[in-house]
């Protein structure tokens, strides 16, 4: 399913990231290599003061950034960036360092996965064609956004922090 170039992204990225989720390399190691789960990753859009980001409305996993899935033969890093053109027809580069990584199940009864968030900047009058039934739109990162990982708007907000010009 994934080639040793896909694989190698995916490690190189997830040491890289900002952030990760405690023990996600051993993680990684013991569950997901044996068993080479599907990818998935997305992108943190941020305005420029890094105060709003742009979500997408899911059908249930409420408001999440654009992401998904990763085909076969790309990296999450590709994966990402077609998401995001996909969901929101912005055609973005990503920052090389990811945001964050993590251990992702997107349905209770789906095994986690490794996802990447990957991050970027666009004006937020940048004009949005989202796919259909899945509206797009900007969101205080400070704000308690409805999603489907609850502690997702806390490390988005954290590292939106971070990010700020001073």
């Amino acid at each position: 399913m994934y080639d040793g170039r896909v694989i190698e992204a995916a490690v190189r990225d997830m040491t890289a990231a900002h952030a990760g989720e405690e023990d996600l390399a051993n993680w990684f190691r013991t569950r997901w290599l044996p068993e080479l789960r599907p990818l998935a990753a997305d992108v943190w859009v941020f305005t420029p003061d890094f105060r709003r980001i742009l979500v997408v409305e899911h059908c249930w996993r409420g408001l999440v950034p654009p992401g998904g899935r990763v085909e076969p033969g790309e990296t999450q890093r590709e994966g990402a960036i077609r998401e995001l053109a996909e969901e929101t027809g912005l055609e973005l580069l990503v920052d090389a360092r990811p945001a964050f990584a993590a251990a992702r199940a997107y349905r209770e009864d789906w095994p986690p996965t490794l996802n990447l968030s990957y991050w970027t900047v666009a004006d937020p009058a940048s004009e949005l064609t989202p796919e259909p039934g899945q509206p797009a739109r900007w969101v205080d990162v400070d704000s308690k956004w409805r999603t489907f990982h609850t502690a997702d708007s806390a490390v988005i907000a954290g590292f939106a922090a971070t990010q700020r010009p001073r």
